[in-house]
């Protein structure tokens, strides 16, 4: 009796395991795909405007996070402890951004839009906290080296597919799909790439993950993978002319460097030339952004010269100012290309929207500390700011978005989640012998803040929170040291 009992002890135990394996397996499956998929966090998706929300809509990115999110929800409530004891002020910060967003939800003018805002708000958390529990709890130094070679080959697909867009709109003309209303040549004279994304600037924001690892990757294991899609990542995103995204990739490059020299422990030659590709690159784009503007305008005098007036007028948020060359008897033709002047019209519109959020947020004591609510700025500044206001008042400089709608308490748990993770690497392995892992991480968490100063969306950055959530756990993984060892 008692060796038939221990036979069926044995068997279910196998079984367990068997089952504990297999889920394993899955959230692998799902966290690997939530990585290398990045550029369809914008498409394929299916709109549902709701509650004046025009723009909201359920991609297949979003319900990919939404599986993995159940699959590790579980193992992650039970395990709470151990990650409030890995790092104390991320936990509270993820804790305090939530109890502030469902606060707000109570105050709002439109319960049901602000309801949907922080349902999505909790959302994004809520794959925060299962990332981090993931790469703190069941990523090991194994699944390192494959997932990085599979990132880095969509990474080239989805470079490809938006250099691709590029020739064929400039030797075309045609719109290309999906291409944004504001993408075509009629802005600048030349085409801007989106690929998959609902504009260039995500899209272009879409490439830093694949940017900034294969950066690494070329610095330390020097592989024809990695310089492809660093190349190709490089190219695209100048083709992209995100000035949001070229902000993002010089800081994120000068953290490298900052790192390195007070580290003296990396090899400057190196990084020098990884650089210099990167240089060679942009400079590349941006030539081939002229040359699509000469091409397609080529009866336009002074098109080039006019176009690089346009693009460093763009660049500079117009700080520099170069009068563009006017031919005053020149023929009107049916291709002759003038700048429209969105490039004042945008920043207009921008400073005015962050303005007017401004003036929200410093109505109230109240709204200093917790914000008017999620998803009710537009209506509460048009009941109590401006009643010329759209509804849905769009502000594009995230941080005043989160400040408006969240208050001190929440930009400060929201701007917590990233630097306390940035900050754990610091006291952890900047003394180790090799920093690479820590130099790309925290090169891509400053890109990623700092690109959050170029537009203002919720749901539309699903992967940066997952990136959040990536930072976390490889922050408290014992082995995390040796996932980019040079000899690995």
């Amino acid at each position: 009796m008692s060796a038939k009992k221990t036979l069926t002890t044995r068997y279910f135990e196998l079984r367990a395991k068997s089952a504990r394996a297999n889920w394993k397996s899955i959230r692998l499956g799902l966290f690997t795909s939530l990585l290398v998929l990045v550029p369809f966090s914008k498409y394929p998706y299916i709109a549902l405007p709701a509650f004046d929300f025009s723009s909201f809509r359920i991609g297949f990115y979003q319900l990919l996070a939404g599986v993995f999110i159940l699959f590790c929800i579980w193992p992650t409530i039970k395990q709470l402890d151990s990650l409030y004891k890995q790092n104390k002020v991320a936990f509270i910060s993820l804790i305090s951004l939530a109890v502030v967003a469902i606060i707000g939800m109570f105050r709002a003018i439109y319960f049901a839009r602000s309801a949907l805002l922080v349902i999505s708000i909790l959302f994004l958390l809520a794959l925060v906290l299962v990332t981090w529990w993931f790469m703190s709890h069941e990523f090991s130094k194994g699944y390192f080296k494959p997932i990085i070679e599979y990132f880095l080959m969509v990474g080239i697909a989805f470079s490809l597919i938006g250099i691709f867009q590029f020739v064929v709109v400039t030797l075309s003309g045609e719109s290309f799909g999906i291409l944004c209303k504001n993408c075509t040549s009629a802005i600048f004279g030349f085409p801007r790439i989106n690929g998959l994304a609902a504009e260039p600037q995500f899209y272009a924001n879409s490439l830093l993950p694949v940017f900034f690892v294969s950066v690494g990757w070329a610095y330390i294991k020097k592989t024809k993978l990695a310089v492809w899609a660093l190349t190709l990542s490089s190219l695209a995103i100048t083709l992209s002319f995100s000035r949001g995204a070229f902000v993002a990739v010089g800081i994120g490059l000068f953290t490298y460097l900052v790192l390195i020299l007070i580290g003296k422990k990396q090899d400057l030659k190196q990084l020098g030339q990884v650089i210099l590709l990167i240089i060679l690159c942009f400079i590349a784009g941006l030539s081939l952004l002229i040359t699509s503007a000469t091409f397609k305008y080529r009866s336009t005098p002074n098109i080039s010269y006019n176009t690089l007036v346009s693009m460093v007028d763009h660049l500079t948020l117009g700080v520099i100012d170069i009068q563009p060359k006017l031919e005053l008897k020149s023929v009107v033709m049916a291709d002759t290309f003038t700048p429209p002047g969105l490039i004042t019209s945008s920043t207009t519109d921008r400073l005015g929207a962050a303005q007017l959020a401004l003036k929200a947020w410093r109505k109230s004591t109240y709204n200093v500390a917790f914000g008017v609510g999620a998803g009710n700025l537009g209506p509460y500044t048009v009941k109590n700011i401006d009643t010329t206001a759209p509804d849905n008042l769009t502000v594009y400089i995230y941080y005043v978005l989160v400040l408006s709608e969240l208050g001190l308490v929440g930009l400060i748990a929201f701007v917590g989640i990233y630097l306390s993770g940035i900050f754990a690497f610091t006291k952890r392995y900047f003394k180790s012998k090799n920093s690479a892992l820590y130099m790309t991480v925290t090169g891509l968490g400053v890109a990623f803040l700092t690109q959050y100063s170029f537009f203002g969306t919720y749901i539309n950055t699903v992967y940066i929170w997952l990136w959040a959530g990536i930072i976390l756990g490889l922050a408290g993984l014992p082995t995390a040291k040796k996932l980019y060892n040079r000899k690995s």
